[in-house]
């Protein structure tokens, strides 16, 4: 198995995501794997609109200080003009964020900060398809930056999701498992296939393993840890743009606000 650790660009670790927690929750939302804080890359040499180069703070980030975390990023990396320059990219930082925060936890009257954030798989991973984030890393920041000594970035590649999901339950079981009973959350909101199946195959009973959008879109589940009970909300992953289930969560959302 690869590892799930690595290097961003300009050399800075990429390590566990730590989850954003928050005492007595109204809500913990199960996600995938985190995002990361991206910059926008100009060199003589080559550019980069949007290359991921840290973690996110915390899993769905909203970026509302984003200027602020790159000019510590910039610090902690020892940013050199011969670099080029490393400005902030605005709607990508945050975007899965603010998506949840609009479109899930507004829906349903919580507000953010009352929300433990987490993750499924808790480590940065990149896709490796045309004008993908691997991509853009492997064929364009790298070869500029072995030219001139810089670190190539070493990060690990999205998994099959048969493969993300059994590594996560495997790996995470535990600490999935614990971070449900110490937020106290009434409340268990999944994003995403991924998310849904490894919290189905941790708690079992008659939660699904895949999320459906026909008329059971938006139901509620029951399920147990450490003998609490709680609620459970399969929903989209925010990074889903099919435009079947964008409309068939728009209609969730219309449902909620009655």
């Amino acid at each position: 198995m690869q590892s799930l650790t690595g290097i961003f660009p300009f050399g800075r670790p990429s390590v566990r995501c730590e989850p954003r927690r928050v005492s007595r929750a109204q809500a913990l939302v199960l996600g995938v794997y985190p995002s990361a804080l991206h910059i926008r890359w100009k060199h003589p040499q080559q550019r980069i609109a949007a290359l991921a180069v840290a973690q996110e703070p915390w899993p769905f980030w909203a970026g509302e200080d984003e200027a602020e975390r790159v000019d510590q990023w910039r610090h902690a990396v020892g940013w050199r003009p011969e670099w080029g320059t490393a400005e902030p990219v605005g709607h990508v930082n945050g975007s899965s964020g603010r998506a949840v925060q609009e479109r899930v936890l507004r829906p349903l009257g919580i507000e953010p900060g009352q929300v433990w954030m987490t993750d499924a798989l808790p480590f940065f991973h990149v896709h490796r398809t045309p004008r993908s984030q691997g991509e853009a890393m492997s064929t364009r920041y790298d070869p500029v930056a072995r030219e001139h000594g810089w670190p190539v970035h070493r990060l690990p590649t999205r998994p099959p999701v048969d493969q993300l999901i059994q590594c996560a339950v495997t790996c995470e079981r535990t600490r999935i498992l614990d971070e449900m009973t110490d937020s106290s959350t009434p409340l268990l909101i999944t994003l995403g296939n991924e998310a849904l199946a490894v919290a189905a195959r941790l708690l079992g009973g008659t939660l699904p393993d895949r999320l459906t959008s026909d008329g059971s879109y938006g139901q509620r589940h029951r399920a147990t840890v450490n003998g609490k009970s709680f609620e459970v909300l399969p929903l989209v992953h925010p990074g889903q743009r099919g435009t079947h289930w964008r409309q068939t969560h728009d209609q969730w959302v219309e449902r909620s606000a009655e």
